[in-house]
């Protein structure tokens, strides 16, 4: 394993309830009950229900928060599963930096929120004067070592993966970068919760898109590469 990024856990609390998808309450060791922000616009409900251990970062620039606490990630069985999106960022350009582990080696340009079509995409990068325009997903829901997204209906997701089919039609590069959080042998997308998402994810991948499943672990908030291999699961 790869160690990609480094997170302050400050506090192990125990989830109490979610009033709305940007708060929690939760309650501290010393039995204070806090609120704190969730990061996550997904259900999550496998993670984030009461009694359940999560992992809590003090927040910074308070003056301009509502809440001290920032949850990181949550427990599920004996492992930690990364649930704030905004770390989503800062591990792909981590990734994308390490030549030793990024599918893509050693870089020339990594662009972040680049603009195209309608659309804003999470990078463009260069190689060797190839452009390839990548999108990241994270993926915190596995079901019997199978990981799927999204979890709530993403009209947003469906609509970058028909920017990333644009893009390769204009004969560039496109790929997804699928951030698994949580250990899984196989990836799939849902098409209980988002049909058309999983109808436009083998379109995408019947048009040239690349598509990178990636497992990162977390231990004690530190974001870990595995080399493990996960597989696309076939259209049904």
């Amino acid at each position: 394993m790869e160690l990609i990024y480094r997170i302050d856990i400050d506090e192990i609390g125990e989830f109490i309830d979610r009033p709305n998808r940007f708060t929690a309450n939760l309650k501290l060791k010393n039995e204070e009950i806090v609120t704190a922000h969730v990061h996550d616009s997904g259900r999550i409900k496998e993670l984030l229900y009461p009694g359940n251990k999560v992992l809590l970062r003090k927040a910074k620039n308070i003056e301009n928060r509502k809440t001290l606490w920032d949850v990181i990630a949550a427990y599920s069985n004996n492992e930690e599963v990364l649930i704030n999106s905004s770390i989503h960022r800062y591990i792909i350009d981590n990734y994308l930096k390490n030549e030793k582990v990024s599918i893509f080696g050693k870089l020339d340009l990594i662009k972040p929120e680049v603009k195209y079509g309608n659309s804003r995409l999470d990078y463009l990068i260069e190689k060797n004067g190839e452009k390839i325009y990548i999108e990241t997903k994270g993926v915190s829901l596995s079901i019997n070592k199978i990981a799927t997204f999204p979890d709530a209906p993403s009209i947003r997701a469906t609509k970058h993966l028909n920017e990333l089919i644009e893009v390769k039609k204009s004969g560039y590069r496109a790929a997804v970068i699928l951030i698994v959080l949580k250990d899984s042998d196989f990836f799939i997308p849902n098409n209980e919760t988002d049909p058309m998402f999983y109808k436009t994810f083998y379109k995408a991948i019947e048009a040239g898109v690349e598509i990178y499943p990636l497992l990162f672990t977390c231990k004690n908030g530190d974001i870990f590469l595995t080399n493990k291999n996960i597989k696309i699961l076939p259209l049904k």
